[in-house]
């Protein structure tokens, strides 16, 4: 009976330090956690001196970096095959290597390459409670230049996607406020024209996501007064409804490369899920993150990597233990994490954050500068498996 006292007097202890100081369950994880820390590595490339970035994503040829800028709505292109600024001359940056494509009309632009490589497709919307709008720009990645945009009107759109021969790409499209119904379309990137939609009895789309074999599209649906949450498998052909996960919906949808792994963030509560694609039961859940600002799955389906302004994790799915665990208030170069992928090959991360304005790393001629930092993964989870 004593020692249920003293563990119930502990827990209540350290329940009122978490509510007291909102740090402590940080720096008891950082303590407990045989997790890697980011400031133990050093990163390999950077490219900076950039407002706030949106999103970002590596291309599969690995060749490329895109990254989405807040304040001025610019749209960066990295070559990050050439060389750039590797911390070491003179914070001299390689202006051949980076290529501003163009600028969306509206804030936090987000972006997907297409699965050949060779279009950017981006996507911005404005809302107000009177007027809904979205715009879409195709860009063709080798000569830099626009291929077409659209202008949709009564829309906000969350998420786009490539079928994974590059022969479409989907968007979302909301019909009416007050409809219950949405549609997503499919347009044909050769010519721009829609080639099918998908109409929905649900309101507004989270996100959305081709199965790797391009059989089917996956959308992520926010319930209405008729319809409950729910992630829904469409044929790609045919638009018929194949399989419905309900009562569930997710922010970023992703699959594996051999598609057994779908990871998303959960759209209902807080943390992260993770599916197992033969029978599609729940095999992960990652609530170390609350809300995250954004949710990367590497390639192979081994890792699950997560932001928040002041976090990023990364977990091995099969343990369920953090392999990286990092908060920005612990490194001294960084005020704010923006966004984060991993690279085509998963050999490494790539992290869009704001730089302290001391930082050893500033370079820049912004006070609130933000950088793209590209750190060796391969050399992270030796580094971790050597230790543990």
């Amino acid at each position: 009976m004593e020692s249920q006292m003293k563990t119930a007097r502990l827990i209540f202890m350290l329940i009122i330090l978490a509510m007291l100081f909102p740090n402590v369950k940080s720096d008891f994880m950082d303590f407990a956690s045989t997790a890697q820390s980011l400031d133990d590595f050093t990163p390999e490339k950077a490219t900076y001196d950039y407002d706030m970035i949106s999103n970002i994503d590596c291309s599969p040829n690995n060749k490329y970096v895109a990254f989405g800028c807040v304040i001025d709505n610019s749209i960066v292109l990295w070559d990050k095959k050439k060389e750039t600024e590797s911390f070491g001359y003179n914070g001299v940056q390689n202006s051949e290597t980076i290529y501003i494509l163009g600028r969306e009309p509206y804030i936090y632009p987000g972006l997907k390459f297409s699965p050949d490589s060779k279009y950017l497709l981006v996507y911005s919307s404005y809302y107000i409670p009177e007027l809904i709008k979205s715009h879409l720009t195709l860009y063709d990645v080798e000569n830099k230049t626009i291929v077409r945009e659209h202008d949709v009107v009564n829309n906000d759109i969350e998420d786009v996607a490539f079928s994974p021969d590059g022969k479409y790409y989907a968007s979302s499209y909301k019909t009416e406020e007050d409809s219950g119904h949405c549609i997503v379309n499919l347009w044909d990137t050769r010519t721009g024209d829609i080639a099918n939609s998908i109409i929905s009895d649900n309101y507004g789309v989270k996100s959305l996501t081709y199965t790797p074999d391009g059989e089917f599209i996956v959308i992520s649906f926010e319930g209405n007064k008729g319809s409950a949450d729910s992630i829904v498998f469409f044929d790609a052909d045919t638009g018929a409804i194949h399989k419905t996960l309900d009562g569930i919906s997710a922010f970023d949808l992703q699959f594996s490369n051999d598609g057994s792994i779908l990871a998303g963030e959960n759209g209902n509560e807080k943390g992260l899920l993770v599916w197992d694609t033969s029978t599609y039961h729940v095999i992960g859940r990652f609530s170390d993150i609350g809300l995250p600002y954004d949710v990367s799955l590497s390639p192979d389906g081994k890792f699950l990597m997560a932001i928040d302004p002041s976090a990023l994790i990364v977990w091995d799915i099969s343990s369920k233990k953090q392999i990286l665990r990092t908060k920005s208030y612990k490194l001294d170069y960084v005020d704010e994490f923006y966004a984060a992928t991993f690279s085509a090959d998963g050999k490494q991360i790539i992290i869009g954050l704001e730089a302290t304005e001391d930082s050893m790393y500033s370079v820049g001629t912004k006070s609130d500068e933000s950088m793209v930092f590209v750190y060796n993964f391969t050399e992270i989870v030796e580094s971790y498996y050597l230790q543990n």
